[in-house]
């Protein structure tokens, strides 16, 4: 039955209309349950009663008691019973008071939470009979404990910050604490504070002169550069306020929001200007107009803005069809600065990447914070979007330490990461996402993944309340008891209230919407009175009936729209919207503003949007239409579209339809509508046939989540976005060992376009599109700075001294460096090694080197003493050390071995530069500074690959590096540079040794191996697929442990200066020789045609490590091809060099072939139930 609350009755009229109600149904009593059922035909579920679940029992006769015999029979309680419903609640008149029992499914409802509705039960009861007169929605049925929980205690979070203050003067304090730190860096371009502060202050007195101060709004219409931080610190300086302007952006809705903020200054670009968003105001060209800023004062210039002044103006999504205008104060971003800073822990150390689009609010929470603590804001270049891997690259080599990313592009990363075409960079210490709601199984991946290495933080908040305003530590997230990831408690000066329609606080546990409040609050909505009103209330839990919303927001409330629930601890459970505003890749986006603009177009009879997500991680906006034009097209209206709104908004799908359906209520039942179909136009269908086309369209597949996929289909249609598109080109990338830039992909958005160009560059030899040649001669170039001391001449045969005192190692935590630590450890018996690791400290290097050691078997306690970590990094001038650091060190050493680079066959040249030339070249420093000390350089034979071989077909180890042709990639080329660096320092007296490894397989010993190496990969994939393919291929194996004996002997021997070794194993091993001894350990592989076997390793990788097989069937026909022209390699300084020893290259035979296999299995690289099954069943039938 159900009750009528109709008009809000005060409980004495409830009571009266209940009374009626149960009389009416007494007439009905007698009809049977399943007559009733059968009439109503409800859904049915087999978990629950069909037409109720929760039930209420009185018993009202008065209590008695049953006498037998002389027995007296009395109830007692039963426990166990199964409950018929999801809660009944029995309640019985007796002689000592009401008493109640519950009933309850405890799949659905904890005792906790039952105790929890008695409470709130027994306090509504005793309301009740207090005042029945009372309207119920004024009962209350929070005890005054809970309330000053929820009211009090979980918003007790006042703390200091600097009240009253404006943001650049705060910036301007941080200048005169730090003036030489570095403030802002984009590209190879950076300011110091001083340097920043200047400008700024040059550009802010030119504003004033042209009338810009206190409330006077300044667009800034700029590309990502030095110059957009320089115009947001003057326009404040000045004493007005920002209007971000995206260039991405539509020029109709930038029109409208330079319009709207009636901006009276513009500051551009030169390259810009053919596309300015509005007419008729003053316009600065920021990049032509330098000279007019300089002749003005560097002084800070004095404004009369205060705290309640405007400091920014942001456009989100609004519902009416254009975008609404937030304005932050001063004073909210100050105390947001502050409390942000407290909750990032943020320090002059940290390097934080500027990631956001500058108009986006998280910008805000990017920049100002940062500079309120003296650390560096780093801006994200367009190129390290191109790729995931590109994108880790670029954080790890910027030393980023903090780092916010939309839940999206999180998800996505991580997707990337676990599948081993990404990674997560060592010098993060916090991670904050936020922008929508967090994945449970991204938090799976990461906490895999990461661990508790990193800091995680879920960040929520909305503009209109200065960003971040809740936070929660991913790494408490515990999906047993949850299965939606937290958003925390709030940060400091905020507070959080979860009410219901009428502003009550609901009981912890109960979904309510969520308020925010404190300082925090934006000053309304721009030019939107009606709506600042409707959105920003007076907090009713404060003290007073009216305040001024523009200058004491603190007694105001921001009413978020979200559903939210308190949880016991105290945490936030964020559940859903309450109206029509997602969230898509961060982006706040309200589906009224689509929907108005759609149905403006004239073939548009009625539509609905709506935010999907059929796949985790993947939502998008769906837009459903009714139109009386059969021939109407997506592409026609997203280019309808595309004229109004940004990327961003743009539905991703379009469905036709005849009728929108509705519910009874004559609403549309959004529930009912379809999910969007890749519909084939069979007219311009054509499938994939090239080997290229068929990898592209089997990634794009497995992204989309589309079978049904031709080579003219385009990737954005299809339901593709920036971030889909990063995916597949990290797959494409890692697969075909081509590097691409993002935009390619936008550029060329069919199978068929991407694959002509990933075709054009395999046939041309070059694993990336440039623009220039690279001159590599010209890279080689020793800083002239570095002098090798004249009057300390070095003289080999009295100097050189084999029992050193210092070694100074460097790759230490590397796969070849961590085994040359051992050999170093092994045949030295006092020199102390200092070894060079990236870390924050030396407790935290020394626990990096120990786990390494450990991961390799090679760490022994004994040798700890010998060991001294030495916090640093090959890409920093003076390798990150203090010049006195480094003056130390070089007097401590007495030899060097450097054997640390970033080895990465997909970065560029220009990414590998840093560590791998820049550092060989401060490697060459130490060896020369306070004393000279040999340098033993490792290097590879891939820099000689292209290089001509003399009439015997032999590349000889004293070949001069300038016989080359084109080296196949920026490591090898990095490795070219830095080794004719070593040349150099050579030829001007610096004793050298270059030794030239070639491919550097698993230890002898353990079997342990670098498993992303080909050779691992080869084994694996022709194991677990049983299939070899019919090659001319071999390659040139040389196990670890050798490779590092043979190092440390040679380098042993005063002979060994001034020559370069090649370290070769001189029984090479072909396919053939691996497919043989693979089956004499009796697995049963085959071997076949390689067309075939490619098309076969092609189906397989759509069932299993798609990864692994894809490398494996474009890289070995591309290196067979390859191998068939490689001229041999001479190692006879190496023969000679180690003429004196018992050192004998090993061969591949089944004894080291089995170790290796055994290691595979054992580390999980190889699927031992599938080689098993294998080894069962047989070989594999055609």
């Amino acid at each position: 039955m159900r009750t009528n609350l109709e008009g809000n009755p005060s409980f004495s009229e409830l009571l009266t209309r209940v009374r009626e109600m149960a009389l009416g149904a007494y007439a009905h009593q007698h009809l049977p349950f399943e007559m009733l059922v059968e009439a109503l035909q409800p859904e049915r579920d087999l978990s629950h009663s069909p037409l109720f679940q929760v039930m209420f029992n009185l018993q009202n006769a008065p209590e008695s008691e049953l006498e037998l015999n002389g027995l007296t029979v009395s109830s007692v309680p039963f426990k166990g019973v199964a409950s018929a419903f999801d809660m009944t609640l029995f309640m019985q008149n007796t002689t000592k008071g009401m008493i109640g029992l519950w009933e309850y499914n405890t799949d659905l409802f904890d005792h906790s939470t039952i105790e929890s509705i008695t409470s709130h039960f027994i306090t509504l009861l005793e309301a009740v009979v207090n005042n029945p007169q009372e309207r119920i929605d004024q009962l209350p049925i929070l005890t005054a404990v809970e309330r000053q929980k929820l009211l009090m205690e979980w918003n007790d979070t006042q703390a200091d910050y600097p009240v009253g203050k404006c943001l650049h003067q705060l910036f301007a304090q941080q200048v005169e604490l730090t003036p030489d730190a570095v403030a802002v860096v984009f590209d190879d371009q950076q300011l110091t504070y001083q340097q920043l502060n200047t400008q700024a202050n040059q550009l802010a007195h030119y504003l004033q002169s042209l009338g810009v101060g206190a409330e006077v709004l300044v667009g800034i219409y700029l590309e990502r550069s030095l110059s957009m931080t320089v115009a947001l610190l003057a326009i404040l300086k000045a004493g007005g306020g920002y209007v971000p302007l995206d260039v991405d952006y539509p020029q109709q809705r930038l029109t409208y929001i330079s319009q709207d903020s009636q901006i009276s200054v513009l500051i551009t670009q030169e390259s810009l200007l053919n596309s300015l968003p509005v007419e008729g105001v003053k316009v600065i060209v920021l990049d032509q107009e330098w000279e007019v800023f300089n002749s003005h004062s560097p002084e800070n210039p004095v404004s009369e803005v205060v705290a309640e002044n405007l400091a920014c103006v942001l456009y989100t999504s609004g519902s009416t069809g254009n975008p609404k205008g937030v304005m932050l104060t001063h004073g909210a971003l100050v105390n947001h600065s502050s409390a942000i800073s407290e909750a990032f822990g943020l320090t002059s150390s940290d390097r934080v990447l500027q990631f956001a689009a500058f108009g986006f609010d998280v910008a805000l929470e990017e920049i100002f914070p940062t500079w309120f603590k003296g650390g560096t804001v780093v801006l994200r270049p367009t190129e390290m979007f191109s790729s995931f891997a590109n994108f880790a690259q670029f954080i790890e080599q910027q030393q980023i330490t903090v780092l916010t990313l939309t839940s999206a592009y999180w998800h996505e990363w991580m997707v990337a990461v676990s599948q081993s075409y990404s990674t997560v960079p060592q010098s993060l210490r916090l991670l904050t996402v936020g922008g929508d709601t967090v994945l449970p199984e991204t938090v799976a991946m990461w906490q895999q993944l990461v661990g508790d290495r990193i800091t995680c933080l879920n960040a929520y908040g909305p503009t209109e309340a200065s960003v971040t305003a809740i936070v929660y530590d991913v790494r408490n997230y515990q999906p047993e008891k949850t299965n939606t990831v937290l958003i925390g408690r709030p940060v400091d000066n905020t507070e959080i209230y979860i009410l219901d329609s009428n502003l009550q606080p609901v009981p912890i546990g109960v979904k309510g919407e969520l308020y925010i409040g404190g300082e925090r609050l934006a000053r309304g909505y721009l030019n939107r009175p009606e709506l600042t009103h409707e959105k920003f209330i007076l907090n009713p839990f404060k003290d007073g009936k009216w305040f001024d919303f523009a200058h004491q927001p603190s007694h105001y409330l921001y009413k978020t729209g979200d559903l939210a629930r308190y949880l016991p601890d105290g945490n936030i459970e964020f559940i859903g919207r309450i109206d029509d505003v997602v969230k898509i890749r961060g982006f706040r986006v309200a589906l009224g503003e689509i929907e108005s603009l759609l149905v403006q177009h004239p073939d548009v009879i009625c539509q609905v949007v709506m935010a999907r997500e059929d796949q985790p991680g993947h939502k998008q906006l769906v837009a459903y239409v009714v139109s009386d034009n059969p021939s109407l097209t997506q592409n026609e209206l997203q280019s309808f579209l595309k004229q109004k709104l940004p990327n961003y908004m743009i539905p991703t799908a379009f469905v036709m339809m005849e009728g929108l359906p509705v519910t009874t209520n004559g609403k549309i039942d959004r529930r009912a509508l379809p999910a969007p179909s890749q519909e084939i136009n069979l007219s311009n269908f054509v499938l994939p046939n090239t080997p290229t086309q068929k990898l592209i369209a089997d990634i794009w597949s497995s992204v989309l989540g589309t079978t049904q996929l031709g080579i003219h289909n385009n990737f954005f249609d299809m339901g593709g976005n920036s971030l889909r598109a990063m995916q597949v080109m990290s797959l494409l990338t890692e697969t075909l060992q081509i590097d691409l830039p993002l935009r390619y992909l936008f550029e060329n958005p069919t199978v068929a376009e991407l694959a002509a160009g990933f075709d054009s560059l395999l046939t041309s030899q070059t694993n990336t599109i440039t623009t220039s040649k690279l001159d590599l001669k010209a890279e080689a170039v020793l800083d002239a700075s570095i002098q090798i001391r004249k009057d300390v001449i070095y003289n080999v045969s009295t100097d050189y001294n084999n029992k050193p005192q210092g070694i100074f190692l460097t790759g230490v935590t590397g796969f070849l460096g961590s085994h040359l630590l051992y050999e170093l450890l092994q045949q030295t018996e006092e020199p102390i090694i200092y070894c060079l690791i990236r870390a924050t400290d030396i407790e935290e290097a020394r626990q990096k080197l120990e786990n390494q050691l450990q991961l390799y078997k090679l760490w022994s306690e004994v040798d700890r003493k010998r060991i001294i970590p030495v916090v640093g990094n090959l890409g920093k001038k003076y390798l990150g050390l203090s010049t006195s650091e480094f003056q130390q060190l070089a007097s401590q050493i007495d030899v060097i071995y450097h054997c640390g680079a970033w080895i990465n066959v997909i970065y560029p040249y220009s990414v590998l530069k840093p560590a791998n030339v820049l550092g060989t070249q401060e490697i060459i420093r130490l060896a020369s500074e306070i004393k000279v000390k040999p340098l033993h350089y490792i290097s590879t034979t891939s820099v000689l690959s292209a290089a001509t071989p003399n009439e015997a077909g032999l590349i000889l180890e004293s070949d001069l590096l300038d016989q080359y042709q084109v080296l196949e990639n920026g490591y090898v080329q990095s490795k070219w540079v830095a080794e004719k660096l070593v040349m150099q320092a050579r030829d001007l007296g610096l004793p050298v040794a270059i030794y030239r490894a070639s491919r550097i397989t698993g230890s002898t010993k353990t079997g342990i191996s670098n498993t992303d190496d080909l050779f691992c990969r080869l084994v694996k994939g022709c194991l677990e697929t049983r299939i070899f393919p019919d090659v001319q291929m071999e390659d040139n194996l040389t196990p670890v442990d050798y490779v590092s004996k043979i190092i440390v002997n040679l380098s042993g021997q005063k002979e060994s200066l001034g020559k370069a070794f090649h370290l070769v194993n001189p029984e090479s091993t072909t396919i053939k020789d691996l497919f043989h001894l693979i089956r004499s350990l009796g697995y049963p592989v085959q071997m076949i045609p390689v067309e075939q076997w490619h098309s076969e390793i092609s189906l397989e990788s759509q069932m299993s490590d798609p990864g692994n097989l894809r490398v494996l069937s474009h890289i070995i026909p591309k290196m067979a091809l390859e191998n068939s022209r490689e001229p041999e390699i001479d190692y006879q300084n190496t023969i000679n060099g180690l003429g004196n020893t018992d050192i004998m290259y090993p061969i591949l035979d089944q004894n080291l072939l089995r170790t290796y296999i055994s290691y595979f299995i054992s580390s999980g690289f190889i699927n031992d139930q599938l080689v098993t099954e294998q080894m069962a069943f047989g070989h594999k039938t055609n």
